[in-house]
């Protein structure tokens, strides 16, 4: 800052302060009042933005979310009791079929086992 900008702020300061100090008590009152009432005035999305406001609102969506996706979404069948279905029509396949049990001891019974599991399993694959 140069010195003429020094000395208008200087003059402009003491305008202002000479100012304040010949207002009369009502005036000075009704200034504190909306200078107060100014501090006190927020935005609107100040107001919006608060924890207390979109707390509840978090929750509700939150559970409606869970709500939606537990009603609407197809359950899926166990896995582990699909396998042990599979697994068992297998061995009763084995138990009841009309070869002898010899052929559970040839290793090309296990490879049309495993074949026959991959079949059940992928039918698009399958040779």
């Amino acid at each position: 800052m140069n010195d003429s900008d020094k000395e208008f702020e200087q003059r402009a300061k003491t305008a202002l302060d000479s100012g304040v100090t010949n207002l009369d008590a009502a005036t000075r009152s009704r200034l504190a009042a909306m200078r107060a009432q100014a501090f006190e005035h927020q935005p609107f999305w100040s107001r919006w933005l608060t924890f207390d406001h979109w707390m509840p609102a978090a929750a509700f969506a939150t559970v409606a979310v869970l709500t939606a996706t537990l009603l609407l979404l197809p359950s899926a069948p166990d896995a582990t009791a699909q396998l042990a279905l599979q697994e068992s029509d297998m061995m009763l396949e084995v138990l009841f079929s009309e070869n002898e049990l010899e052929d559970v001891g040839d290793p090309d019974f296990y490879v049309w086992l495993d074949f026959a599991l991959l079949e059940e399993e992928e039918p698009d694959h399958a040779g």
